[in-house]
């Protein structure tokens, strides 16, 4: 019975090995490989697409095309600055102090001047103008060259003015980096040339004057001008206390003195120039006079500057306070009133325009 058995199934075995053919193998497709799988060969990866610089970078070319457009060219960034500019005043060589001239004489200033810092004065440095009567002179003129140590002599081509008085200009340094520096210890004071003019011509007469006349607060036609009263009101209250801490009596605010004070600070912010003569050739005196002021004493102090970069009241005040003729002017014993004025022209060289006019009747 075993054995019929066994005889049945090697039967049935036989049966099943006929009927199953080999299989007949196809083609695969290729099989993406994840994860850390390596396949046997791989097709070459194509490039990587990166994004575009965004707008607030610059793209850069690794061989950049010619264009037709012409180059701009931008000047070359200075190095930083690692020496110190100041300078020593060795004395007048031309037009000492009180030099007098007649009217419209072009003349040579010159100063005698050391180079006392540590760096050496090259083609980009420059004497500029700082304040006062510019004597029709440039507001910019270069300096010889200089190491440290060695004295120059430094010049400048200036001209009296076509009306008689007391003239002074005062002149500083400027490194190429634009920042201004003086002469004495301090490395800040200015340098000055002062002169006295004739009140006559060659004739032996006196020039024809056309003043200025002008209603406080209007400016001229065409010109667009700010005028602070607020600034004025500081400059009173500051030259009051000076004269007060003197032993001085107090200046009187007067409308026709600030009149005349408006009508120069107007003519040089509209004209845009700085000087005590006007545009017109009027004289302070001539001025005061337009607005039928009698006096027996006259003086002005004007001042120029940006409130930006320190042409504030106070700044227009320190600097008269430090200048020998200015002070004098505020601390004088005969002025008993005073007429200020002050106007801001955005389109100017130097922005704000002060006017002070001293006077006794």
């Amino acid at each position: 019975m075993r054995s019929y058995r066994w005889f049945l199934c090697f039967v049935m075995a036989l049966i099943i090995a006929s009927c199953t053919g080999q299989p007949t193998l196809q083609p695969t497709r290729p099989i993406p490989v994840t994860g850390e799988q390596e396949p046997v060969s791989t097709p070459t990866p194509a490039p990587t697409l990166e994004a575009s610089p965004s707008p607030s970078q610059t793209p850069v070319q690794d061989n950049p095309s010619p264009t037709p457009e012409t180059t701009v060219l931008t000047p070359t960034s200075l190095p930083q600055k690692t020496c110190l500019d100041t300078a020593g005043f060795f004395g007048d060589v031309t037009i000492p102090d009180g030099t007098s001239f007649k009217q419209n004489v072009s003349f040579t200033k010159t100063w005698r001047i050391r180079n006392e810092g540590t760096c050496t004065w090259g083609p980009d440095y420059s004497l500029v103008f700082h304040s006062g009567d510019i004597l029709d002179g440039p507001l910019a003129n270069p300096m010889p060259p200089a190491t440290p140590g060695t004295i120059v002599d430094v010049s400048v081509n200036l001209k009296s003015p076509p009306q008689g008085g007391e003239y002074t200009g005062f002149w500083e340094f400027q490194d190429p980096y634009g920042k201004r520096f003086g002469v004495n210890s301090n490395g800040i004071d200015t340098i000055w040339v002062k002169i006295g003019v004739s009140y006559y011509t060659d004739s032996g007469q006196l020039p024809t004057q056309v003043p200025i006349v002008s209603t406080p607060g209007v400016a001229p036609a065409g010109c667009s001008l700010e005028r602070n009263s607020a600034y004025e009101q500081e400059l009173l209250l500051s030259i009051n206390q000076a004269r007060r801490e003197a032993g001085l009596q107090e200046l009187i605010l007067q409308n026709q003195l600030s009149a005349a004070a408006y009508a120069h600070s107007a003519d040089m912010a509209c004209k845009d120039f700085v000087d005590h003569v006007g545009s017109d050739g009027s004289s302070w005196t001539t001025r005061i006079k337009a607005q039928e002021y009698r006096y027996s004493y006259a003086s002005e102090n004007i001042y120029v500057g940006n409130p930006a970069f320190g042409g504030t009241p106070q700044g227009a005040f320190t600097w008269w306070m430090n200048s020998k003729i200015h002070r004098e002017n505020i601390l004088s014993l005969r002025a008993t009133e005073i007429g200020i004025a002050y106007v801001y022209n955005a389109s100017s060289t130097y922005g704000g325009y002060y006017t002070l006019v001293f006077a006794r009747p």
